[in-house]
């Protein structure tokens, strides 16, 4: 995908991703970041720091910009720079072919879950199933709470994380990936939902959270993983999320 008008359609997705994001708590101030391939290329899109950067909430398309893999900030116009921790989004492209877009954020209820050790296990079903989906595969932790600042330790995350959609880590944050910006995007989201609901259970004294049995874990899982329903339901959130934001979904102005 060459295209110009294409290109810039592609950027204001992203940019709409990083405000998405900062509505639901999963990026703050300005940290956090969003990535995503250019369609059969080998070119991508990625977040970068302006000179003055107002915070991930007040992305416009013109912060996103197209580099590679083996891109500097000596590549990119107008004093902007890569996000800090860029080895995040290229150590996972590297290693998974499968990745169309990489999203790290720095949401609060991950955050404390990763901190207090609490267990993110499946206890809810259709309540939410791609916030249990995330639970029934798994959610790796990556143990350091080191900024992710350079290709070894870019590799190591990709390790911990292996060919998982979501990956913890403790004492810094999340990150989500997807096939499409979509689905990486709201795999965040309910990353920190089911955060969320796990750490006001065991905020409940005396609380003993109930694991789906396997049957009804299985049923939900199956349903999402059907029938391409896992996109869909991606695809039909992310609309839910843009058109909350109102006229703050206008990307081509900071607000």
């Amino acid at each position: 995908m060459s295209d110009s008008a294409d290109i810039q359609a592609l950027k204001e997705s992203v940019a709409l991703s990083c405000r998405i994001l900062a509505a639901t708590g999963c990026v703050r101030e300005i940290t956090g970041h969003v990535s995503m391939r250019v369609p059969d290329s080998d070119m991508f899109l990625v977040r970068c720091r302006p000179p003055h950067d107002p915070g991930v909430q007040f992305t416009i398309a013109d912060d996103i910009h197209i580099v590679d893999l083996e891109s500097t900030n000596t590549d990119l116009p107008g004093g902007y720079a890569l996000p800090g921790e860029w080895p995040i989004h290229t150590e996972i492209y590297r290693k998974r072919p499968d990745v169309g877009a990489v999203v790290h954020g720095h949401p609060r209820s991950s955050l404390l879950v990763g901190i207090l050790g609490l267990p993110l296990t499946p206890t809810i079903g259709a309540y939410d199933p791609g916030a249990m989906e995330l639970a029934v595969r798994g959610v790796p932790i990556y143990e350091r709470a080191v900024l992710i600042d350079r290709p070894e330790r870019g590799g190591e995350l990709a390790a911990a994380m292996d060919d998982k959609d979501v990956c913890l880590l403790r004492g810094h944050g999340v990150v989500a990936v997807g096939a499409t910006l979509q689905e990486a995007t709201v795999r965040a989201i309910k990353l920190e939902t089911l955060a969320d609901l796990t750490l006001s259970t065991y905020a409940i004294p005396g609380a003993e959270p109930a694991v789906l049995t396997q049957a009804d874990a299985e049923d939900v899982f199956g349903f999402v993983n059907s029938r391409k329903a896992a996109l869909t339901y991606a695809e039909w959130t992310w609309d839910y999320y843009r058109h909350s934001l109102g006229s703050a979904a206008d990307v081509s102005v900071r607000l």
